[in-house]
């Protein structure tokens, strides 16, 4: 049996080496961030077809930049050294601790791992890593939509047993693939012709011309000053100066974080 620091190292260097496919080597170097957030949407794509059950067990958090494990992050040096990665540091732009990327090739192992953890996980986070590889700023907006960030205010506990509106719609796309046959090429030709009626209608239909509501408009001081008076009915213009703005707590529990319409 698997223990949690076992399962931690394999979804890190699973992950690190799946970014090691890339072609751009720019592509396949990672960072901590990088490597904690895919260990996370690791235990999410587990989590939705195991009531609610991460894969490693580990206590996430909604800290400072999303999903975070302290677990998780001390694991990343000596799982990736373990594989042999390749290390690079940089100095930051922001004067604190450099930044540190890591990077290995390894087709072979990278196999051996997809065959050792669960289905539930590789094929969704290896299509992920591909897609978002080390764009922090799209991963971040990843992980901060789903469910158990948007249920959350910062320092609590994630719970990944919320509802999840994305894998409800997986599980009727699974439920239509167990049709039989003959029933899913029933729904298929019944999808068609609701498809062929809508675009007959869509293509029936007349565009409306637009009609230049002032054909013989008037360029001169009058039209100016009709302007400028329109223009101050709006009220005095923006200042430039910044301004703080202040925010009460309940906004993290709020309605439209979890992408309800509140406006009726």
């Amino acid at each position: 049996m698997q223990t949690k620091i076992e399962k931690i190292d394999m979804l890190l260097q699973f992950a690190l080496l799946a970014a090691g496919e890339e072609d751009d080597r720019f592509d396949r170097q990672l960072g901590p961030i990088h490597l904690i957030k895919y260990v996370y949407l690791a235990d999410l794509h587990y989590s939705q077809s195991h009531q609610g059950k991460t894969f490693t067990g580990v206590d996430w958090r909604f800290y400072h930049f999303g999903a975070w494990s302290e677990t998780v992050h001390s694991r990343i040096e000596p799982a990736l050294k373990a594989i042999k990665a390749s290390q690079y540091k940089f100095e930051s732009d922001f004067g604190k601790d450099d930044w540190v990327r890591w990077e290995a090739q390894d087709g072979k192992r990278l196999q051996d791992l997809s065959e050792k953890l669960p289905l539930a996980i590789t094929g969704k986070l290896k299509r992920q890593v591909h897609q978002y590889t080390k764009n922090t700023t799209e991963l971040l907006h990843l992980t901060y939509g789903t469910p158990p960030l948007l249920n959350a205010a910062p320092n609590e506990y994630l719970d990944f047993s919320v509802e999840d509106v994305d894998a409800q719609a997986g599980e009727s796309d699974l439920r239509i693939s167990s049709l039989s046959n003959k029933k899913t090429k029933t729904f298929k030709k019944n999808m068609q012709e609701l498809r062929s009626l809508y675009q007959k209608k869509h293509s029936q239909r007349k565009r409306k011309k637009l009609v230049n509501p002032a054909p013989n408009s008037r360029q001169d001081d009058v039209l100016e000053k009709g302007i400028r008076w329109l223009e101050s009915l709006s009220g005095e213009e923006f200042s430039e100066e910044k301004i703080v703005a202040e925010f009460d707590e309940d906004v993290w529990k709020s309605l439209t974080r979890k992408g309800h319409d509140v406006s009726g």
